[in-house]
């Protein structure tokens, strides 16, 4: 089984653009010298305490028999959502030929991966079973193994994982935290590797609001009130410009 981990996952057509998965901020370039921003003073600091930790190199290693240099060439994953309530809707194909035409688009553009999934991750979305999620994912898989395409599955059904390894999945996004061991077995029995998320809960589904009171930012000295409240401005216009949904907004406590 090949590990992968991942912190967040691109920001799509545009720079400022909403992840549903995860909300990224392009802060302005004067904001990087705010003390409240990780800066070359503090990475040189954390070098110094860690130089042992940070010699150190995680083996490199091929998926699917394409070798990825890990530490000197990034990889891009391009995405196809199956599912009509996602929300980057220039990612949404709706029949098996427009997914598999769209992930060949992608990796004519440079992408290394297509990652592929059939249930939206937003709070609204309708839930998605397991038979219903394989009959959408099953051909599009297929399809673009055929174009010897890498092909990743964003699930945390046991189920999906099984059936879309069988047919010719690479990699495993897992999004959940729920039997992970089952799911891990799986992966390497099919030499495949893994993407683990970072998930508040037994899977993307079911994800507990955050605690923003709670953060133990709140009480950092190096806190910029002024650069927040410029970065929540910016936050809101770009879930505005990407239409987010007004749960979204009741979720992180921001007015619409």
């Amino acid at each position: 089984m090949r590990l992968l981990t991942r912190a967040t996952k691109g920001l799509g057509a545009a720079a400022t653009r909403v992840n549903p998965k995860t909300l990224h901020l392009r802060p302005e370039v004067s904001d990087l010298r705010c003390p409240c921003v990780l800066n070359l003073e503090h990475i040189t600091e954390l070098l110094g305490k860690n130089r042992v930790a940070a010699a150190a190199r995680v083996r490199e290693f091929p998926i699917g028999g394409k070798p990825f240099a890990f530490y000197s060439q990034p990889a891009i994953m391009g995405v196809v959502n199956l599912s009509a309530d996602s929300w980057y809707r220039e990612s949404v194909c709706l029949t098996a030929d427009s997914a598999i035409q769209r992930g060949k688009v992608l990796a004519a553009q440079g992408a290394d991966i297509i990652d592929v999934g059939a249930e939206s991750t937003l709070a609204h979305a309708a839930r998605v079973d397991d038979a219903a999620q394989n009959s959408k994912l099953i051909p599009v898989i297929r399809g673009l193994r055929a174009e010897k395409i890498l092909v990743s599955v964003e699930t945390y059904s046991p189920a999906v994982t099984r059936a879309s390894l069988e047919a010719g999945a690479n990699i495993l996004n897992l999004t959940g935290t729920d039997g992970n061991d089952e799911l891990f077995k799986l992966v390497a029995a099919h030499d495949a590797a893994v993407i683990i998320c970072f998930v508040q809960g037994r899977n993307v589904r079911e994800v507990g609001d955050y605690d923003l009171a709670a953060d133990p930012r709140q009480k950092h000295p190096l806190r910029n009130p002024v650069i927040e409240k410029k970065m929540i401005r910016h936050l809101v216009a770009c879930m505005r410009e990407c239409e987010a949904p007004p749960e979204q907004f009741e979720r992180l406590g921001l007015a619409q």
